[in-house]
């Protein structure tokens, strides 16, 4: 038998010994656990056998076609495609109007809620804040998580740094998340700043081929202390009350509500035309369209940050797939399979919006390979969707996060289409006769004016004047989302499980505290940027 001796130390050295010793096991269960508990959910393999064989023999057909110069079997493929395209426009237009009435719908907790909530009995409530190359806006995340209204010895609070994040982990040296302060915020004492930033914790993650987020947050899940977790990503300013009104909320919900999405928008939505129609997108989406979905039962795709756990549920659920590049879409469809329930949570968390068409490109290019990803995932057994969803889920799914995927990439052909029977309309009727080719240019056409009014009808209910004129350049921005569609579905093919990163801290709004050195009492302004050798000064680079 083994001895065991009783002794006493901080509570610093036992973190310290725990992250050591289990940092090897939780390592390969954060690549592994889901996986391994259930292969038929995780993106590890990208697609199945008959998936595959499928895709082949469409490829062979049409092949086939175009060297025989039959063009039969590309017309019925465009044929149902369009139809397709035809059914899901009015879909959408009923869930898009579901949500415009009912935009209140999910759990609403009033102020007065939260204030008559005992904050001192509040859960602990852990929050992962997973960073790749963030030293510009580590100086937020301190500013933000203090700002929340919660119980400061209740939060636990990790930012995830990657073990090769070199950038990162000076930066946060520097500002004494590891080790001793070098700077501090202007206006404090030493002491005080690291009272101030006491309860925040870097977690480093050990290193591995794939990089990607949901791996982070999985290493991080393992450490999370509390009965609830949230994610938030590095730029976030989340509503000061929103941990608790989760509470409240979770309080409130029946049992199998184990999952609350928060409201995701823009603090810097007016810095120029592309944030203006991305913030547009964003309004809505998530204040009108997941509405919609909510009421009418259908499958809830979540957003990438404001997504608040029951921990213990999340855990069961096999955490983040590590292999997909949407993990929290991915997430919301797993949460459906368990018969569980995700519920919208009137609370709002304000991002940075791009101002870049490559960077916008970089996210949007990832958002729809992972929405590939999920679809392909989920759909490689359909008798076992079917069986888990119902009929209606199932109709659901394949008609709103199916169509968030086909849009975009047929969205092209019909303008080709369009485009060729505007020059020879008689080529386009011999091609696929006059019946497709006016549903192609109706669903072009009406399609794009009716989606402009969609989006358009957000501005005016949350007072966004400003806003209206941007609304009627959405045409052109679901232009680039196409390319950035065929990018992220091509990429699928050659780098399934890549992250591409985008970049933060590129805004003009000044949002971080001044920050001076211990030693000279020089103030930081700019982000900690005068130390040339320790950020990057154009920002965080992917």
């Amino acid at each position: 038998n083994r001895r065991v001796k009783l002794g006493i130390a901080s509570y610093d050295a036992i973190e310290i010994a725990l992250d050591f010793g289990y940092k090897d096991e939780h390592a390969y269960k954060a690549m592994s656990e889901l996986r391994e508990r259930n292969p038929a959910d995780s993106a590890y393999k990208v697609i199945y056998p008959w998936q595959k064989y499928f895709i082949y023999l469409v490829c062979i057909l049409l092949g086939a076609s175009a060297i025989l110069g039959n063009v039969t079997i590309f017309i019925i493929l465009f044929s149902l495609l369009n139809i397709y395209y035809f059914i899901i426009n009015p879909f959408k237009i009923f869930i898009a109007t579901r949500g415009f009435k009912h935009s209140q719908i999910g759990v609403n907790i009033t102020q007065k809620e939260v204030y008559d909530a005992d904050i001192t009995s509040m859960p602990v409530y852990s929050v992962l804040v997973p960073v790749y190359k963030e030293a510009r806006v580590l100086p937020e995340i301190i500013k933000h998580m203090n700002d929340l209204y919660y119980p400061k010895d209740k939060l636990d609070v990790q930012i995830l740094i990657e073990e090769n994040d070199d950038e990162t982990i000076t930066a946060a040296r520097r500002l004494g998340l590891i080790g001793e302060p070098q700077v501090v915020i202007e206006g404090m004492t030493l002491d005080e700043y690291k009272q101030y930033i006491k309860f925040i914790d870097v977690t480093i993650v050990p290193n591995a081929d794939v990089k990607t987020k949901p791996r982070a947050c999985n290493y991080g899940l393992y450490r999370a202390k509390g009965e609830y977790v949230v994610i938030y990503d590095a730029e976030d300013e989340p509503d000061r009350d929103q941990l608790v009104k989760a509470v409240v909320a979770f309080r409130k919900l029946p049992k199998d509500y184990v999952c609350l999405q928060g409201h995701l928008n823009y603090f810097n939505y007016y810095e120029n035309a592309l944030a203006r129609c991305f913030a547009i997108e964003y309004t809505f989406w998530f204040d009108f369209w997941l509405q919609g979905l909510d009421y009418i039962g259908a499958p809830l795709p979540l957003g990438g940050t404001s997504n608040h756990f029951k921990t213990e549920e999340l855990k069961k659920l096999g955490g983040w797939d590590p292999y997909n590049v949407t993990e929290d879409a991915d997430l919301g469809i797993r949460i459906v399979m368990k018969n569980l329930k995700t519920s919208m949570l009137n609370s709002t968390t304000l991002e940075e919006a791009n101002l870049e068409v490559g960077n916008w490109i970089r996210q949007r290019s990832r958002w729809i390979k992972g929405y590939v990803q999920t679809f392909l995932v989920h759909t490689r057994h359909p008798i076992r969707l079917f069986k888990k969803m119902g009929l209606k889920q199932t109709f659901y799914f394949f008609f709103t996060f199916g169509g968030n995927i086909i849009m975009p990439l047929l969205n092209p052909i019909l303008w080709l289409v369009t485009f060729v029977s505007l020059i020879d309309k008689s080529l386009t009727d011999y091609l696929f006769t006059p019946e497709i080719t006016s549903i192609a240019i109706f669903n072009l056409i009406l399609g794009n004016i009716i989606y402009v009014i969609l989006h358009l009808i957000p501005c005016i209910i949350k007072k966004q004047y400003s806003s209206i004129p941007y609304a009627f350049l959405m045409p052109l921005y679901w232009i680039i989302m196409s390319y950035a569609a065929w990018k992220g579905a091509l990429q699928l093919i050659y780098k399934p499980f890549y992250w591409e990163k985008t970049n933060h801290g590129l805004s003009s709004i000044q949002r971080q505290p001044i920050f001076k050195d211990i030693n000279n009492n020089d103030s930081e302004k700019n982000n900690l940027q005068n130390k040339g050798d320790d950020v990057t000064p154009s920002g965080s680079v992917a």
